[in-house]
């Protein structure tokens, strides 16, 4: 998928005033308008630590810590964990944020997209070994998960990993605010995780349009076989 293809959407903050609806839960304008204000440069760039031991599955905080995903606005912090744990959850998805794990990285893209199938792709390195994991509900990013429609595993590559490697670093991936200011009534949410040397990070992005965040999740969605109609993808 080429940079053509992506569909920029324009920003839709001035029509907060009548509510954003997240998967059925309607955000009111005081909370996304007031909150937009209230979150300063530094809000969203405080260090993450990686949780040793997890809260239980079904947990609020099992995915993403609280305040991972916006650090100056509760309730849509919670709102937004919510939706994407439900996701995660269908796609039986671990926690990268916490739990077991012996040295290494790993990072996931968690694609929602409002009227496409939900699709995650995830990359776990251990020693040298390097493995792609990518799963697809026959559901909507705006509605319900739905059920697996499709499943892929294989180890990558040398050069997909350095390219990868490469890719995170022209992101700045690691200091990347973790929240948004940018709102939309419909598109698309772009999670992208990461866990490594005892760090984890987390950047979400609406529909954001070409550049060298979304080379990185396009590159992930390409590693995993995807080849999403230039229609579908926003």
């Amino acid at each position: 998928m080429r940079h053509h293809d992506l569909v920029s959407r324009n920003t839709r903050t001035n029509t907060i005033a009548s509510g954003y609806s997240l998967i059925g839960i309607r955000v009111t304008a005081t909370i996304l308008a007031s909150a937009i204000l209230l979150c300063s440069g530094s809000c969203a760039t405080k260090k993450l630590s990686f949780r040793p031991e997890c809260p239980s599955l079904d947990a609020g905080d099992y995915y993403f810590p609280e305040g991972a995903l916006d650090s100056s606005r509760p309730k849509v912090d919670r709102i937004l964990r919510d939706w994407y744990s439900k996701y995660l959850r269908a796609m039986q998805e671990p926690s990268l944020s916490c739990g077991p794990r012996a040295d290494g990285e790993a990072y996931r893209f968690l694609w929602l997209r409002s009227f496409h199938h939900p699709i995650a792709v995830r990359i776990e390195k251990v020693g040298s070994l390097a493995t792609l994991s990518a799963v697809e509900l026959d559901g909507t990013g705006g509605h319900a998960p739905g059920t697996t429609v499709k499943r892929t595993r294989r180890d990558l590559s040398a050069a997909e990993e350095s390219k990868l490697v490469a890719k995170l670093d022209q992101a700045r991936f690691w200091e990347m605010r973790r929240d948004q200011d940018r709102f939309g009534s419909d598109g698309a949410q772009w999670i992208l995780e990461g866990v490594d040397n005892g760090q984890y990070q987390v950047v979400q992005r609406w529909s954001p349009g070409p550049g060298a965040y979304s080379d990185v999740c396009i590159l992930l969605l390409d590693f995993a076989g995807f080849r999403i109609p230039p229609a579908e993808f926003y």
